[in-house]
């Protein structure tokens, strides 16, 4: 159930499914506090319910809200180390607010990055003009996007590239600085092909993890929450034939 700031409220879903992802722009035009209340009920595990609050402030390209549940062990810290403990049942609610990326943040395609054969192009120079630092969405010093293959201005088609966790702490993207962004974690490709492109990154003004922590805890129940704000940057371009030589 979703709550608006004018106090009127819609049943956003009902069913029996571990997970839901709910996207729709028309549901977030107010600015200003929402909730959304959330209610679990299963005949071998009990019920509960929660209240999750959020703000908008009327700026939001796009609001995303994530729930799902699961059953497992509970982690209990003893002295410095964790032990798994009884299973409880665990929600999870996850906000995602996304906001079109400042004009000081610039952006343009490297053609002097020629990659290797594991880390392909297509290379772009992120610049950041602002007074803030900004982090990437998957790991907070990297830049990893997307790209869209654009017909008639329409997106007939959109690659988004392997995503490894496992990459080394680098700076993140300082005040007056540069840095590269790629598609996905390796690239795609040494040349692309003739075409026109769309390239598009998330990016963060503070440092955070993938993970959200814990909102509410009971004594058979887990409640984990988190609202994040992110950036979307995009990037038109175009590839034009290689003439004969």
């Amino acid at each position: 159930m979703l709550k608006y700031p004018e106090n009127k409220t819609s049943k956003l879903f009902s069913d029996t499914i571990s997970e839901y992802n709910f996207s729709v722009k028309s549901f977030f035009k107010t600015k200003g506090k929402y909730t959304i209340s959330i209610f679990f009920e299963a005949e071998k595990y009990g019920k509960d319910s929660i209240d999750y609050n959020f703000e908008l402030n009327g700026h939001e390209i796009n609001t995303m809200i994530s729930v799902s549940f699961d059953y497992g062990e509970k982690y209990i810290k003893k002295g410095d180390i964790y032990e798994k403990g009884e299973k409880v049942l665990n929600g999870y609610i996850q906000l995602n607010k996304y906001y079109k990326a400042p004009k000081s943040i610039e952006i343009k395609l490297d053609k002097e990055q020629e990659g290797s054969e594991d880390y392909k192009g297509p290379f772009f120079k992120i610049k950041n003009n602002s007074n803030d630092t900004i982090y990437g969405a998957h790991l907070p010093d990297y830049f990893w996007g997307t790209l869209s293959y654009l017909k008639n201005d329409s997106i007939i088609a959109t690659r988004i590239g392997s995503i490894c966790y496992e990459f080394v702490g680098s700076p993140p993207l300082y005040p007056d600085s540069t840095k590269t962004a790629t598609v996905g974690s390796f690239g795609l490709t040494k040349k692309l092909a003739p075409f026109n492109y769309r390239f598009e990154v998330i990016f963060a003004k503070k440092r955070q993890s993938q993970g959200i922590g814990i909102f509410e805890e009971r004594k058979s129940f887990i409640w984990w929450g988190g609202t994040k704000e992110y950036y979307k940057l995009e990037y038109d371009f175009k590839i034009d034939e290689t003439p004969n030589r």
